[in-house]
């Protein structure tokens, strides 16, 4: 059966990093942002640019959704100056930590402490946290809803004809795994959350044509192989061998096409090769990421015209547990394995 597994609040480690968690020295942020970049600038500057330059596209999600929920005429004229308070407030607290990352910031303290986890320095967890608490601060605590809720709705179009393809694909379970992956990074590339993502949605979302075959030419698009890092033949080789692995956890990221053209297609094909599949999802709203509850209604909502995933593989692994949605605990578009609800654990 499908469902978000019972809640616990209690933080929880992944055992395949308690040593590291243990010894201090896992670290969820990929990037040190003190370090310089390769081109010579300086990192600090270089990684508040790009939350800064993101502040934009947050401050229209959030002029949007109040002005659609307004109760009353004032409510929706206060829209854009409550906007534009959230810019300004957060564009002000890049400014003074890129000065100095480790001074106090008065009434976000906790967003602080979290983000900052006892290490000195910036760190992306910091400054997602600093932009959730000044969204809060403001009653917004999902800015992104109705665009998830479009790009889901628009990517369940799709699902089908793409599991179909994949289904369809000569040769072995390889030349399947290997599309469903080159499926993820195509679904990736469309991320709302990210700053030049944005701009794409922008410039696209009035061309009018085949949602499938745009899909497409963004998965033909990638970039030529090799890769920087590029380990795709072997995890080609290992996700597509039958009964290589009892059990996969899978983290959910961005709602619509990444998590349904690509997070689920791989899915299918971890199922396929014999894995029980853990699908972890954030416990509350983060930029556009798909949460919980908000995946469970993917598969589960009813209802003329509800959109749902209606895959035959999907739809029976679910009945019959193989495959499970559960909350990750996070609140945040970080993963974090020293924190997670005991259910993905």
């Amino acid at each position: 059966s499908l469902g978000t597994a019972k809640r616990r609040m209690k933080q929880h480690v992944l055992p395949q990093v308690r040593e590291s968690v243990e010894e201090g020295t896992y670290v969820a942020c990929t990037f040190d942002y003190e370090k310089s970049l390769p081109d010579g600038r300086p990192g600090r500057k270089a990684w508040t640019d790009i939350f800064r330059r993101a502040i934009p596209q947050f401050e229209k999600r959030v002029r949007i959704q109040l002005e659609e929920e307004a109760g009353s005429e004032e409510e929706e004229k206060m829209a854009e100056s409550i906007a534009s308070s959230f810019a300004r407030e957060y564009g002000e607290l890049l400014d003074k930590l890129e000065e100095d990352p480790s001074r106090d910031l008065p009434g976000f303290e906790a967003a602080c402490a979290r983000g900052r986890g006892g290490a000195a320095g910036l760190s992306c967890k910091a400054l997602c946290a600093l932009r959730e608490a000044c969204l809060t601060k403001r009653g917004l605590r999902d800015a992104f809803k109705h665009v998830k809720r479009k790009e889901n709705l628009e990517s369940l179009l799709i699902l089908d004809q793409l599991a179909a393809e994949i289904d369809a694909v000569p040769g072995t379970a390889r030349d399947r795994m290997e599309l469903a992956l080159k499926n993820c990074f195509a679904g990736n590339l469309f991320d709302l959350g990210a700053h030049f993502s944005s701009e794409k949605y922008e410039k696209g979302k009035t061309k009018k044509g085949d949602p499938l075959q745009a899909f497409r030419e963004t998965r033909e698009a990638l970039p030529e192989r090799p890769w920087k890092i590029d380990c795709l033949d072997e995890a080609v080789l290992q996700l597509s061998a039958r009964g290589k692995f009892k059990k996969a956890i899978v983290f959910a990221d961005n709602a619509g096409s990444d998590l349904i053209c690509g997070i689920l297609v791989f899915v299918r094909e971890l199922l396929k090769a014999g894995t029980t599949v853990v699908v972890a999802a954030n416990e509350k709203p983060a930029i556009n990421d798909i949460t919980a509850d908000e995946l469970v209604a993917l598969f589960t909502k009813l209802g003329k015209g509800a959109p749902r995933v209606r895959d035959q593989v999907l739809c029976s692994h679910c009945e019959s547990g193989n495959l499970r949605v559960v909350s990750s605990g996070s609140d945040l578009p970080i993963i974090d394995l020293s924190e997670l609800f005991a259910s993905v654990v």
